[in-house]
């Protein structure tokens, strides 16, 4: 296994009507908050120009992602839509799934189903690991996964379908370190 790196404002508007009681002048209208910075990860435009010049060197006939997301958990989904939303630029076929039923790790992974992955696969990584994200990334996911499934039915693994090559795990937010 290889390990590798990773405004809104508000708007109020009070109207006034009209009257038949002293005019008085309308209240001064807040300034509007200062912008917050985002919390959550996020792509540069660097980050995407290498993504999508990563993506280039794919010409081959399959080039789909899949992405796999923490259901209820917005901050991820938004960094996994952010990079679908790359791969889609790049002519790619994202799909994303929100896993239920198992508690993601934080960070983000990088699931390879074969020892050996396809070119578009290897692509797909080489154009994640070229943002400044850590991803951790395994291979020979689909015969582990099948071995835990022997071993004990009920292991909460990451199922992949028969032509799913790869996934992209985007999990919780780390702590802070």
């Amino acid at each position: 296994m290889r390990i590798g790196h990773a405004a809104l404002g508000l708007l109020v508007l009070a109207g006034c009507g009209g009257s038949d009681r002293a005019a008085t002048p309308p209240p001064t209208a807040a300034a509007p908050p200062a912008p917050v910075a985002p919390t959550g990860r996020q792509l540069t435009d660097t980050e995407r120009a290498a993504m999508l010049q990563a993506l280039a060197a794919e010409q081959g006939p399959v080039r789909k992602v899949w992405f796999v997301v923490p259901a209820g958990d917005t901050e991820a989904a938004a960094l996994a839509d952010a990079f679908a939303g790359v791969f889609k630029q790049a002519g790619w076929e994202p799909v994303t799934q929100r896993m239920t039923g198992m508690v993601l790790k934080p960070g983000l992974s990088i699931l390879m189903a074969e020892e050996q992955p396809p070119s578009y696969a290897t692509v797909a990584q080489q154009a994640l690991e070229a943002t400044g994200f850590q991803f951790k990334t395994g291979a020979g996911y689909r015969p582990y996964f099948e071995d835990r499934k022997r071993a004990d039915p009920n292991w909460p693994g990451i199922p992949l379908a028969p032509e799913q090559d790869f996934v992209v795990v985007v999990g919780p937010k780390p702590p802070p370190s």
